[in-house]
This record gives C-alpha cells, sequence and structure tokens, in this order.
C-alpha cells in the first residue's frame, strides 16, 4: 500500500510501527518486533512509539559480521533475537554446518548432536531459536537442548567459526530500503 500512495520504505516503516505502538498502547498487543532489521532500521524507531521487543534475524555461528553487530546493538538495547536458521542456514548452508570438524568434536565432547550444540550455542547467546522441523525425532533432539550447558572455551570456539569458514550464504538486510 505504501509504494501506491508514493510513500518510501522508511515512512511505510515509520507510519506501520506508530500503528503497531498505538494497538500496545491500547492494550490490544503486549509487544511488537520486527524481523530482518539492521542498525540503521533499528536507529529509525529510537524514541519513536513503542520500545522494540524482538528483532527476528538469521544467527548461527557463519553469520558474517554485520549480523553478529546487529545481535549486538539488540542486546545493548533490549531487544530480544529470535534466530532462524539456527542451524546455519538453507539446506546447502545446514548440511556445510553439519559437516564442520570442530562443531563435530563438540558435539563428540558434549555427546549431543550438531544441531543440538548449535542450538544450545544461540540460546546460551540469548537468542529464542525457531529450528523448523516436522520430523518429530528432531522436534524431540531440538527440545533436549536443555539438558546440557556449553562450557565459556566452547562457547567462545563456536563464536569464532564464521572466520575459518566459507561458502557461507545470508541475506543482506543492510541494503534493504
Amino acid at each position: 500500500a505504501c509504494g501506491r500512495e508514493g510513500k518510501d520504505a522508511a515512512t511505510c516503516r515509520k507510519e506501520t510501527w506508530l500503528a503497531l505502538s498505538a494497538l500496545r498502547e491500547q492494550g490490544v498487543i503486549r509487544n511488537a518486533g520486527v524481523s530482518n532489521f539492521g542498525i540503521n532500521h533499528l536507529r529509525e524507531f529510537e524514541n519513536v512509539g513503542a520500545p522494540i521487543a524482538n528483532n527476528q534475524i538469521e544467527y548461527n555461528p557463519f553469520v558474517p559480521e554485520y549480523i553478529t553487530e546487529t545481535f549486538k546493538y539488540c542486546d545493548k538495547h533490549n531487544i530480544a533475537i529470535t534466530a532462524y536458521f539456527p542451524l546455519g542456514g538453507d539446506i546447502a548452508n545446514k548440511d556445510k554446518a553439519m559437516r564442520n570438524e570442530i562443531l563435530g568434536r563438540l558435539s563428540e565432547k558434549y555427546d549431543r548432536s550438531v544441531s543440538q550444540v548449535m542450538l544450545r550455542w544461540a540460546i546460551q547467546k540469548g537468542c529464542a531459536v525457531i529450528p523448523g522441523t516436522g520430523n518429530p525425532k528432531h522436534m524431540q533432539e531440538n527440545l533436549d537442548v536443555y539438558g546440557f550447558k556449553l562450557k565459556e572455551e566452547d562457547m567462545k570456539t563456536i563464536s569464532e567459526l564464521k572466520h575459518g569458514v566459507s561458502g557461507f550464504t545470508h541475506m543482506d538486510y543492510r541494503t534493504a530500503a
């Protein structure tokens, strides 16, 4: 609708956010969040309407630095993160992640699957995770990530994985209008 009305994307986002903020003020909704917002988009909403409760972004050990910076910005501004693609990304990226040698060693160390190690890493980083599966076995495995905790040195090792791999693809929301 905004395009048909001749409004730019920033104006459309702001008007939408103000409408959501009004619903929050009326008690119709408890909180409102955004999806795939980079730091530049989040800054547009500083001191505009209700605080942003959540930013849903791709988040896994292989994301590029700009996504890590968005994560840090959200953390600093008390914006919760919901991580989609927490297992590495689309099918091709997920397959690369599942074959990562370091994650494989950690999987053996904790007697957990690589998926469980990756989900646990994101949870310990403070994310809500939405791994998505229709497979009941995988659903149960995903729920079992609360039965262990990664050591701090292993958290750091996983966080550094992105510096030693290549070939992962990610959506670049920095260039969105």
